[in-house]
């Protein structure tokens, strides 16, 4: 039963994926979106043992999705106050500090709370990847999902907003001498 129903809810999130999306889209920010669907596939395939009437997945898939927007959307808000935390501390050196420009840190903490808070914990802070999880509540899959996504998004913005491309190329970038950063 396990396999089968395992198909079968792969199959109904493969076929309902548009109407999860706007349903989705309908109650959580645009920019948690992505990472609820996700997360809502993973747990959908990882509880389908406990599916007890095939006839119903879509109706269950939808309780599992409104679950995870709550989930998600308590977890915003705890990260939102670890942004307001760090954004509250005095500026200090440390070897992660001296690893990124501060160009690259400032541009960081300018991203939203979900990649700022990650990317804080572990690039900039030297957490693990799973410590980093167990603090802001994710799996570590979630996790990795997400520092990767954090780290594309800091690569976007460096590049929008000084030409870099990657940390290497810090040690060239302008904005210390512009005061932009």
């Amino acid at each position: 039963m396990s396999l089968n129903s395992k198909t079968l809810i792969e199959d109904a999130l493969c076929e309902h994926e548009p109407k999860l999306r706007l349903y989705v889209q309908m109650r959580a920010h645009s920019a948690d979106v992505d990472d609820i669907l996700q997360t809502a596939a993973m747990r959908a395939i990882e509880k389908a043992n406990k599916l007890r009437d095939p006839n119903r997945v879509i109706a269950w898939l939808y309780t599992i999705h409104r679950n995870t927007i709550i989930d998600i959307g308590r977890k915003s808000s705890a990260e939102g106050r670890l942004k307001e935390a760090l954004a509250a501390e005095p500026a200090h050196t440390t070897d992660a500090d001296n690893e990124m420009c501060h160009c690259s840190v400032t541009q960081a903490r300018q991203l939203n709370n979900r990649y700022s808070s990650i990317l804080s914990l572990v690039d900039m802070g030297g957490a693990s990847l799973r410590d980093a999880a167990e603090e802001l509540g994710l799996t570590v899959n979630a996790a990795t999902v997400r520092l990767q996504r954090a780290r594309s998004a800091l690569k976007q913005r460096l590049l929008n907003h000084c030409g870099i491309k990657n940390m290497r190329e810090c040690i060239d970038c302008t904005c210390s001498y512009q005061g932009c950063c």
